[in-house]
């Protein structure tokens, strides 16, 4: 049940309306309810596995508040469940691929594999459960918090299960932690602001979903696929236009999922801050899904020894956390050399950060000041150079397999003429688009001015929302998935 599809249309507002005619804690049990038909309306059968998952956990969020000196055993069984159950459904066949490059031993087959399965259950292979590694993730942080004493008050099994299962942000992200949502369930928050956020924010996400993500995709799909059949300035293209795509669709889910839950009277955390603008690549990354780079912190690098230790063991902690990051968007070469790549560029940073420095000293007057236009050519430049190794990083996060991302790199390195082309004003056209609602995006009170005048914010959104329609009905190429429910 996609957002962008009538069928939840007629489900979100059936749910809107009941919800609001209760009170009290009937309201969580009706979400819970509604939160299993969506996930349900996906696969039943995951439907039984998830909330078997979450039960599970439940009962160790008991068990490690109470346990006492016991807790640390409890909290390694928890993880070890949760982290064995993702590894068996999202990278079991990546294991296999790797013993059968490394060994070359017709066992590793993926083949091979699945018709020992059909004979052992009468199944053909693993299938991967949608949202695993977001409410893996999440389950997880909860657990560690737990454990860590950080959070003070025992929830009830309720709030825990919507916790989990809340459907707007359930099947890619934001990645909740508690303090994002159990305080908010004692307020009653149906109030003007909300309604107007959500409805703005909603509006927002349909336009960058369908209007231009669904749009651009059938444009740089077949480049990705094929790249030697097309010429290096295209290939480049290819790798702009899925920067539009991945945001546009991405960050518009994050829209909808917010939106929807403003319409609750729950407020979700935001997961973009305009990265496509970061001046730095650290910057980058805490722009760039937020929920996941804040959890590879808090979870990963930190208990590693972050920054706390020699540079040497500083630089490989970064590297690991980032090289893990990619392997959790995806069971694929690709994407562990898409998250070192860029593990290793925040260290090449961080070696640069001093030279920097002392260039800046070369432009300072006597009051540390430094002239305009080398403040504005610098943030320029950096900010290109960001962008630009975000670019060369796409080759890798979207291409099929590896021999397909040398051959993007080679066609683009060697500027080479002979092969097709592509749409290059749309391209070009919403990348500037896309540049704009990164500038609106991370602008500090971008709707605010809505909620100053009720009266008026809801001629403009009904008005606006006319014209989304329109947009829609005009350029809707049909609403593929979100890019994100694959992890």
């Amino acid at each position: 049940m996609r957002f962008t599809t009538l069928t939840f249309l007629l489900f979100f507002v059936l749910v809107y309306l009941i919800y609001w005619s209760l009170r009290g804690r009937s309201r969580l049990w009706f979400l819970a309810a509604a939160s299993m038909v969506f996930y349900g309306a996906w696969s039943p059968g995951f439907l039984i596995h998830f909330v078997s998952i979450v039960l599970i956990n439940f009962g160790f969020t008991r068990l490690i508040r109470n346990a006492g000196p016991r807790k640390k055993a409890y909290l390694i069984a928890a993880l070890l469940i949760n982290f064995s159950n993702l590894f068996l459904l999202k990278y079991f066949y990546f294991f296999l691929e790797v013993l059968f490059d490394a060994s070359g031993m017709p066992i590793f087959n993926e083949g091979y594999f699945n018709r020992q399965l059909f004979d052992w259950i009468g199944e053909t292979s693993i299938v991967l459960p949608l949202a695993i590694s977001f409410y893996t993730f999440q389950i997880c942080a909860y657990l560690i918090d737990e454990y860590r004493g950080q959070i003070p008050t025992e929830h009830g099994f309720i709030e825990f299960f919507v916790f989990i299962l809340f459907f707007p942000q359930l099947v890619a992200g934001p990645i909740m932690r508690h303090g994002d949502f159990f305080p908010q369930l004692d307020r009653d928050q149906m109030k003007p602001g909300f309604l107007i956020r959500g409805m703005a924010l909603i509006q927002i996400g349909l336009i960058k979903k369908v209007a231009i993500a669904d749009n651009i995709s059938g444009v740089i799909n077949p480049i990705f696929q094929n790249p030697e059949a097309y010429d290096g300035w295209t290939n480049l293209l290819a790798t702009m236009g899925f920067a539009v795509q991945v945001y546009c669709d991405f960050s518009g889910y994050t829209d909808l999922a917010r939106g929807f839950g403003y319409m609750f009277g729950l407020k979700l955390p935001e997961n973009f801050y305009g990265p496509y603008l970061a001046p730095t690549v650290r910057e980058l990354w805490q722009r760039w899904h937020a929920t996941l780079s804040t959890w590879m912190r808090d979870y990963l690098y930190i208990p590693l020894g972050g920054s706390r230790c020699s540079r040497v063991r500083a630089d490989f902690n970064l590297v690991l956390t980032f090289t893990l990051s990619g392997l959790w968007h995806g069971a694929n070469y690709t994407y562990i050399l898409w998250g070192f790549m860029h593990g290793m560029a925040l260290i090449l940073e961080r070696y640069l950060t001093p030279v920097g420095k002392a260039v800046r000293r070369i432009f300072e007057d006597s009051h540390g000041a430094v002239p305009a236009y080398y403040r504005y050519g610098t943030i320029t430049l950096k900010t290109s150079f960001v962008f630009f190794l975000f670019l060369m990083g796409i080759v890798f996060f979207n291409a099929p397999d590896i021999e397909r991302s040398w051959s993007m790199f080679v066609q683009m390195g060697t500027f080479a003429s002979e092969g097709k082309g592509t749409n290059v004003e749309m391209i070009l056209g919403l990348l500037v688009v896309t540049m704009g609602l990164n500038w609106y995006q991370f602008k500090p009170g971008r709707l605010s001015f809505l909620e100053e005048k009720p009266a008026l914010a809801y001629g403009i959104l009904l008005l606006t929302g006319l014209a989304v329609i329109w947009i829609l009905g005009l350029y809707a190429p049909g609403s593929g998935d979100f890019i994100y429910f694959q992890f």
